[in-house]
């Protein structure tokens, strides 16, 4: 019988050559940029500890992430990089002057449903500037993201940018707990992408914070008890309570949780005020927001007047202008933006102004924003105010690849060094040798396969030279030399051939070279 194969996790992908050497050249170029701007590497370890994304990633991520425990320690797979960076500055880099700029790429790990464009293993490749405030610091940011996609060649693409401000401002206006205002960012992207289902949205996180009282066999007892609680007032309330506790036995065994927390949950929803009114409010605004969503010019003066009917400040809307204006300063040309208060990314960390860049597709190709708020919440000695970005690479090799024609392939090797016989092994070895050693990276035939088929091979993989050493070669102390990329032969002493076939690389045609004796 067969050994059954032993397929890929689903979610991942292979990236077999030559499309991993297309990758990997995107990616180098999109670094090559970040160092024009004095961003230096760093890397990560790819497992961190749990807590690490618990603290301030937002249950988007945490509720996508690849935990376990292994040895009594929460341990997960690094499900994105700007969390990662932050806990090595706290470790490492708080004595540095201030910004600290670093890059990065690798791997990261989200639970996600598989389909086109998302994957459950991508890439990341980014940034992150620690220790610099306000617009020029968030301009930037931007003015390397909108750099490397233009290094890359694309065309078509467009920059959206948000701040989370104006937002926030309204839930602090509104009184609403830390928890309610996670939840509500949180839901800030689904209605992006759904923006009908605003009232779903709005019982569902009602739900959460007004009708978790307790689960399974424990809610058809407390959903009973919370309007009677409420007729007794606060100090009623509590001595039902403990009344209730000693008969807790009888009335609400069968529970999963104990008499005394089943209790305190009932008080806790009977005399907490109902969180729909406010919601509805929030998510009105949101989606407003998004409505108005649009070219600055246009978009601007609109903001102003709704943040105004909500009795907001301006203050976001400044920001955005003035980071507008930096990042305008970069470059001859406009970049297309449009401006929407309503993004909010789906990680709780961001504070201030976030942006996404599509390709022509609506693919999103990369995301960042400002995070003033991380680096304490991770352990640092002070507030430190930060902003970051992130490509997925995978995503931006996809529209590179359907914007441009297919990448013209690039060998691996520039020279195939083919020992006719097995007893022109060594001499065949020790030229390839000495080609590596200059620099040249060189194929040595280990199949034998003979001069015509290793012509075929070359011819088939674009290796531009073929360096071949048989028994005539041999006798007449000399190596013969094939361009492929115009039929040329020539008949080389040994001592000749390197300086020979990287002038002829770097010519990028041949140079003759007359026959020898």
């Amino acid at each position: 019988m067969e050994p059954l194969e032993i397929t890929r996790v689903r979610g991942t992908n292979d990236v077999v050559p030559p499309s991993r050497a297309h990758q990997q050249s995107l990616e180098e170029r999109l670094r090559d940029v970040f160092a024009l701007y004095g961003y230096e590497p760093i890397d990560t370890p790819v497992l961190e500890p749990t807590d690490l994304f618990l603290r301030k990633s937002g249950e988007e991520i945490v509720a996508r992430m690849y935990s376990f425990t292994h040895w009594n320690r929460n341990v997960c797979l690094r499900p994105e990089f700007t969390a990662s960076v932050v806990r090595a500055y706290v470790s490492h880099l708080q004595d540095r002057p201030l910004p600290v700029r670093v890059q990065y790429a690798g791997p990261t790990f989200r639970y996600e449903k598989p389909q086109r464009m998302r994957h459950r293993q991508f890439t990341q490749v980014g940034i992150e500037c620690i220790g610099a405030d306000g617009p020029a610091a968030d301009a930037e940011v931007l003015a390397a993201a909108r750099h490397g996609i233009e290094a890359i060649g694309l065309k078509d693409w467009r920059v959206v940018i948000g701040h989370l401000g104006a937002v926030l401002q309204l839930l602090a206006q509104m009184g609403m707990e830390p928890h309610a205002q996670t939840l509500i960012i949180g839901a800030m992207e689904h209605l992006s992408r759904a923006p009908g289902e605003a009232g779903r949205v709005v019982q569902r996180l009602a739900a959460l914070l007004g009708g978790d009282v307790v689960a399974g066999a424990d809610e058809s007892a407390g959903e009973d008890l919370v309007e009677l609680l409420r007729s007794f007032g606060q100090d009623g309330a509590t001595r039902v309570a403990a009344e209730l506790l000693e008969r807790a036995n009888l009335r609400l065994e069968g529970g999963t949780r104990p008499p005394g927390e089943i209790i305190e949950r009932l008080l806790h929803k009977a005399f907490r005020p109902d969180p729909t009114p406010a919601l509805r409010r929030a998510i009105d605004f949101i989606t407003r927001l998004q409505d108005l969503a649009g070219p600055p010019h246009e978009t601007v003066p609109a903001l102003r007047q709704l943040l105004a009917e909500f009795k907001l400040e301006d203050g976001p809307v400044r920001e955005v202008e003035r980071a507008l204006e930096c990042f305008d300063a970069y470059f001859d040309s406009p970049a297309p933006v449009q401006v929407d208060l309503s993004l909010a990314r789906g990680l709780r960390y961001y504070t201030g102004l976030v942006f996404e860049i599509y390709d022509g597709e609506d693919n999103q190709l990369a995301g960042g924003g400002r995070y003033n708020d991380l680096v304490r919440a991770l352990g640092g000695r002070g507030n430190v105010p930060a902003c970051g970005f992130q490509y997925g690479l995978e995503r931006v090799v996809a529209a590179v690849e359907r914007e441009m024609a297919a990448p013209e392939r690039v060998p691996a090797v520039a020279a195939l060094v083919v020992p006719v016989d097995p007893k022109d092994y060594a001499a065949a070895a020790r030229l390839a040798a000495a080609l590596r050693a200059a620099g040249v990276a060189s194929e040595l035939d280990l199949r034998f396969r003979g001069l015509k088929a290793n012509l075929r091979h070359a011819d088939r993989e674009r290796i531009p030279i073929v360096l071949f050493v048989g028994e005539k070669e041999r006798s007449e102390g000399v190596v013969g030399l094939r361009d492929m990329r115009v039929f040329e032969e020539a008949r080389l002493a040994p001592e000749d051939v390197v300086a020979t076939v990287r002038r002829r690389l770097e010519a990028g045609v041949p140079s003759v070279a007359g026959p020898v004796g």
